[in-house]
């Protein structure tokens, strides 16, 4: 089992500026204990990356899948319950993220294909950030300091500890971001 993340080991590999939290006016809005912690203390990583884009008015306003210019009904076939509110969190792919403000759960918007999570949770997916700064200097593509297979067993191991299902669902981008890191040529 993972170490339960902190925002001190947030800060052992982001800069402050690196971690958007948001005002506590806008955490009112939302029903879930751990996602106001992470939103509120630990923070929403947005760091110089080259798979994942949170939006730079993260943080400052929530923008829900309903504020989006296109439709979630009628462009996927199953579209889950309160879909309509998650709130958007970055692009990863050119797929869009956005989470359940209820849950606390990370999904998908993919353009093309169905709709599926990412993470069980938001603090999932922040330490998955956490996981992927901590081994930067090994997959870093201005300068490898590790082989492909060292590269993926790392990312995969750290993973693993924190939210073991979210590796193992169908479609989703973080096999995608292990196999890109840990090899560029391979998308």
């Amino acid at each position: 089992m993972s170490t339960p993340l902190t925002r001190q080991m947030l800060e052992s590999v982001f800069a402050p500026e690196e971690l958007l939290t948001v005002p506590p006016d806008l955490l009112g809005q939302i029903p879930n204990a751990d996602v106001v912690e992470v939103l509120g203390t630990l923070g929403i990583p947005r760091w110089e990356n080259p798979v994942f884009d949170v939006d730079v008015t993260f943080g400052t306003r929530f923008e829900t899948v309903a504020d989006w210019d296109w439709t979630l009904e009628g462009n996927y076939p199953n579209v889950p319950a309160g879909a309509d509110d998650w709130i958007g969190l970055a692009l990863s792919f050119y797929d869009s993220l956005a989470f359940d403000p209820v849950s606390g759960t990370v999904f998908c918007i993919p353009q093309e294909g169905e709709i599926h999570r990412v993470n069980s949770s938001l603090r999932a997916f922040v330490h998955f950030h956490y996981v992927l700064k901590s081994t930067k200097s090994e997959w870093d593509f201005a300068g490898r300091s590790a082989d492909t297979e060292t590269i993926r067993r790392h990312l995969l191991d750290g993973m693993t500890d924190v939210d073991p299902t979210a590796l193992e669902i169908p479609d989703s981008c973080w096999p995608r971001v292990i196999d890109y890191l840990a090899d560029p040529d391979v998308l």
